[in-house]
């Protein structure tokens, strides 16, 4: 699912259960202070079981869409792994955990926050780094490149190219001009 789509679909789910918590709100705080909304509510029930019956299937679907897209975007991922014959599929947690250790022991006094990106033959790592002062900065991720390739390669046999999109914090006592 692209970036995009996915945007929408968070955004149209976002906007559904707030609405429907807004609108219940409402209604209640009416429907609790207006005799003319009880008797409106108590004739529909009563006289309309249809109309109930229309927004109770509307409600339902709602609900089933969320739960559907809850659970598919809390699924574990995984990378296939084929070399030859041999093929091993990777969680996501575990490439997760190489990468916290790698960033641990390159910034033992900061925290550095990444995402981890899986597609069938595509290793995406955007990692938000600490400042490093701009000469430094290439020499790094020279070093960084050459660590993933050993680590992604010979330790995890991932063959494909693994792509790093990184970011440096700036200097905190730097004034930009």
């Amino acid at each position: 699912m692209s970036f995009k789509t996915e945007r929408f679909f968070s955004f149209m789910m976002s906007f559904f259960i707030g609405s429907f918590f807004l609108v219940s709100g409402v209604l209640s705080i009416i429907l609790a202070w207006s005799a003319l909304m009880q008797n409106m509510t108590t004739q529909l029930i009563l006289e309309r079981p249809f109309a109930l019956s229309l927004i109770g299937f509307a409600l339902t679907l709602i609900g089933l869409s969320i739960v559907t897209r809850t659970l598919l975007k809390t699924r574990h991922r995984y990378v296939q792994v084929q070399i030859g014959k041999l093929g091993i599929f990777l969680d996501e947690n575990v490439i997760h955990q190489y990468l916290e250790t790698y960033w641990q022991k390159q910034f033992p006094n900061s925290s550095v926050r990444f995402n981890l990106g899986l597609k069938r033959h595509s290793l995406q790592i955007i990692a938000h780094l600490p400042f490093l002062p701009l000469p430094e900065q290439k020499v790094f991720l020279e070093r960084v490149k050459q660590d993933f390739s050993d680590l992604f390669g010979r330790v995890l046999g991932y063959p494909y190219d693994v792509q790093l999109l990184a970011s440096f914090q700036q200097d905190k006592g730097m004034v930009q001009i």
